[in-house]
């Protein structure tokens, strides 16, 4: 069973090369999908050994499966610039391949935000795990943002999890807000207008956000504030 590792990129030289390297032992074949980079991000994915194919950006969910169509291997592993595989994790997925008892398998995250690791707030790894390694086939990538592997068959789940480098900075984040809010509206996601409210006090109280010291609260107070921003460009486009 070969494994291609298939990595979306935009601009991604700062981080690609830690990811690369991570998986340059487990993958037996390393596909970039690149959608227009000006740095050097190409370059980075060259000297790992890297296949890179250009495809233009329309959504997450469309570059994704753009790149299960172009992998060669019989599993993949679909994942960020921005990710580090550790090796546990990889010797794990080594393993359930070659067991081959799931079409797919759930894989948790740890979350680098702001230069800390988020064990709660609805960031954590408990909470922030999604299908990141499957079988060539066995489903596809649906909605434009937020995206989600959809399985057609069984689905196991890892033990081990990526470390995901997310938000090095507030400003990151408030401009992911107004991206991924303007991918909601195009894809007609709406929530009552109290929901800001609703998402804040899961965040903090409920998935223990506090635990997680001042970050938790302003991951908690940001995250409402980009379901509020969706709400107002709602009803602004009506």
């Amino acid at each position: 069973m070969k494994l291609t590792v298939v990595v979306p990129t935009l601009n991604e030289e700062k981080d690609l090369y830690k990811t690369l390297s991570s998986v340059k032992d487990l993958a037996d074949e390393i596909l970039v999908v690149d959608s227009g980079s000006t740095d050097k991000t190409i370059e980075v994915a060259k000297n790992y050994g890297a296949r890179v194919v250009n495809h233009p950006f329309t959504s997450f969910s469309d570059t994704r499966n753009f790149g299960n169509d172009e992998a060669k291997g019989d599993w993949i592993l679909s994942i960020e610039a921005d990710v580090v595989v550790p090796q546990e994790l990889a010797t794990e997925i080594r393993q359930v391949i070659e067991e081959n008892k799931f079409s797919a398998f759930f894989i948790p995250r740890l979350n680098l935000i702001w230069g800390k690791p988020i064990r709660h707030t609805d960031w954590g790894p408990k909470d922030d795990t999604h299908i990141w390694l499957y079988q060539k086939g066995s489903g596809s990538w649906k909605s434009l943002v937020h995206e989600e592997y959809k399985a057609n068959g069984p689905v196991g789940k890892l033990k081990n999890y990526l470390v995901h480098k997310n938000y090095e900075t507030i400003s990151e984040f408030i401009e992911k807000i107004n991206r991924y809010s303007d991918l909601a509206v195009k894809q007609h996601n709406s929530f009552p207008s109290w929901w800001f409210l609703r998402d804040f006090f899961k965040r903090y109280f409920y998935k223990f956000g506090f635990l997680d010291g001042y970050h938790g609260l302003f991951l908690s107070y940001l995250q409402s504030v980009y379901y509020l921003t969706l709400t107002v460009k709602n009803k602004t486009k009506q």
